[in-house]
């Protein structure tokens, strides 16, 4: 089949924009990739299951302050007239249920003023993603809570345990998404925004 001079240009021209679309692509993915450096967290590996040890140390202070507010209410909830070792099996229960059911709302750290900015450039809720991050560590302080804990046997723990790692998974799936929606659709916003500005944006009203 002969070519025409406008089938030509069309190819020509496809294989420019699909040029281009790839470039921004990797662009956006770099760019993201730098996001996640800057807020300690990588992208995850779909191909690769890493298991990295938690630092209890970097733990946010304001998923302290909340773990507390869910120990109190979990607290609240446990059934007294049960055995000792069945009240603390639920007052763990409870407390996951709470850190994930709790309304919560997070801030932008000073130290966390540049980080939010490049979120909102590339089209990222930089706030749902904090969200979902210190609920996670919440859920690393029960985990740790029931490490220690020294009335439990392990194979108590390891189904407590087991839970804990299902919540962390959906939360985590949760992330993936809030991420994977913004890589999706790169933002145009701009980015001349200072950081200043980008911290008044994301205090609390």
């Amino acid at each position: 089949m002969k070519i025409t001079p406008q089938t030509v240009f069309s190819a020509n021209q496809y294989t420019s924009q699909n040029e281009t679309q790839l470039n921004q692509q990797a662009h956006f993915a770099q760019r993201l990739n730098e996001a996640m450096d800057a807020t300690g967290r990588a992208q995850p590996d779909k191909d690769t299951a890493v298991s990295v040890g938690v630092d209890y140390e970097g733990i946010s202070e304001q998923a302290r302050n909340y773990y507390q507010v869910a120990r109190d209410t979990a607290y609240k909830r446990v059934d007294l007239s049960q055995p000792e070792k069945q009240q603390q099996i639920q007052f763990y229960e409870e407390t996951m249920s709470e850190i994930m059911a709790m309304s919560i709302e997070v801030t932008v750290e000073p130290h966390e003023v540049n980080q939010a900015l490049l979120f909102n450039n590339l089209g990222i809720d930089f706030l749902a993603y904090k969200e979902l991050t210190v609920r996670i560590e919440m859920l690393d302080l029960t985990e740790q809570e029931i490490h220690d804990d020294k009335t439990l046997p392990g194979y108590k723990k390891d189904k407590l345990k087991d839970k804990i790692d299902e919540l962390k998974a959906r939360l985590e799936v949760a992330i993936d998404e809030l991420l994977g929606d913004s890589q999706d659709q790169p933002s145009e916003a701009d980015p001349s925004g200072s950081a200043s500005e980008m911290f008044t944006l994301y205090q609390p009203t």
